[in-house]
Order: structure tokens, then sequence, then C-alpha cells
């Protein structure tokens, strides 16, 4: 059975049986709806020698039913442009609340710009009207809202939530230059202890990114937000400055 928490970390075994490539796949979003399971982005990890692996992007939306014990995959390629490319992305970061999925940038080949980049997008989807559109065969694109902003652009961040506003600590950002050449150049930031604020609201139709702040003084974000932080993001910051204090 798939858990009642709303946001998902983990996959369970009985999920990987019914879908087995779960198992060599990591950096994906999963949303959920009662028994049902949504799977978007993330890498597939394959053997293309006996002693060298490759990863590969899941280009499909995965829908895991435990009602009926079957899992389905429905491509992305349905999806126009820079949807299409972020929900194929890795390294997503993402929150599930009231029934809504939140995805934060990813990393991956955007046929749009023609190059790898760290897209710039948050995506919001309404997770039950997408499982109920794919398991009736129609298109799902309804169910998702995209905004385009370049504070979005990030990857391997860890996205939490405290019913107010949301959180993105650490993550990173990167791009291939000539990234089809011989002489490829990849190029990665590192994002080490810095927050990311700020909130997602809705105005009739219309989503809206506000209030959006960076803090690199990770003591003065505990000091301005007391016990409004998320509890998992105060431990993973109690633990940063255990590392901090040990190393000094």
């Amino acid at each position: 059975m798939a858990q009642q928490e709303e946001t998902m970390r983990t996959i369970s075994p009985e999920a990987i049986q019914l879908y087995p490539t779960l198992e060599d796949m990591h950096g994906y979003a999963i949303g959920q709806y009662k028994n049902y399971l949504l799977i978007f982005g993330g890498s597939i990890r394959s053997r293309i020698s006996d002693n060298d692996y490759q990863d590969f992007p899941n280009l499909d939306i995965l829908l895991i039913d435990f009602n009926e014990k079957r899992a389905g995959a429905y491509t992305n390629g349905n999806f126009d442009g820079s949807l299409g490319e972020q929900v194929s992305a890795s390294g997503l970061s993402y929150y599930q609340n009231d029934g809504i999925l939140y995805l934060i940038g990813g990393y991956g080949y955007s046929e749009t710009h023609n190059q790898f980049i760290t897209f710039p997008y948050i995506t919001i989807i309404n997770v039950k009207q997408t499982v109920l559109a794919l398991l009736n065969g129609t298109d799902p694109v309804a169910s998702f809202y995209q905004l385009c902003d370049d504070r979005m652009a990030i990857f391997d961040a860890e996205m939490d939530f405290n019913g107010d506003e949301f959180f993105l600590l650490n993550g990173k950002f990167a791009y291939k230059l000539k990234p089809f050449a011989e002489n490829a150049q990849y190029i990665e930031e590192t994002y080490n202890e810095e927050v990311r604020t700020f909130k997602v609201t809705k105005d009739g139709t219309e989503w809206q990114l506000n209030n959006f702040q960076t803090w690199y003084d990770l003591e003065a974000l505990q000091e301005r937000y007391g016990t409004l932080l998320p509890e998992g993001l105060e431990k993973k910051l109690q633990k940063t400055q255990r590392s901090e204090n040990l190393n000094q």
C-alpha cells in the first residue's frame, strides 16, 4: 500500500515489484493520490558494457496502481516545449501539499535551448486530476501549470514547507557547453549552506511566486523563523552546524 504522508521520499518494495526499473532510477519526483503513485523525471542507470554504466533520462510519467497491481508509462512527448522537458529532468526538488505537487528545477536536456541546462521552472500539478486523466486515457496537461523564474534554476536541493512558505536547502546549478561535441564542457556550481525561501500563491486561475529570499546566514534564518522552520529542515541545519563545530 502507498504511505499516507503526502510527500513521499522513498518508493516501497511493492512499487518496485510492479515496475522493476524503479530500482535503477534516481533523481525523480513522487506524487500520490489514494492508492496511486505518479513518478516524474529522474535518470535510469543502465549497463552498457560489462564494466560500464550510463544514465538515461526517464521520458515517461509512471503511474503505479496498487489497486490493480499494475504500472503504466505515459510519454512526456505529449507535452510541448518546456513542460515536457522539465518533467523529464533529473534532480527535481518537490513537495506535495493538499493534493498539489510542486516540482522545482531539475537538470537535463532542453531541445528548446539545444543543450543541457538547469531548468528555471516551477511546475504545479494537481495529482488527483492527473491520475484520473491517465486512468481514463486522456491528456493530463490541463492539470499542470508552469511558471518560468530564473531563481528556480536549481537541482538536487532539499525542499520543505511550513504551511505557508517553501524552503530549498543547498542544491546545484549546471549546464553543458557544446553538449554533442567531443570536448563537451560541463559547468557546475554548488550551493552549500544556503536556503531559499518563497511563497507560491493562487489568484483565480493564475499561480504566482512571491516573497523570494536567499539566506546565506543560516543562524539568521533560524532566528527569523524560530519554531516556524519545518522540523525536517531544522534537523538538517542542526546537523550542518554540528559538522562545522567539529571541523573548527
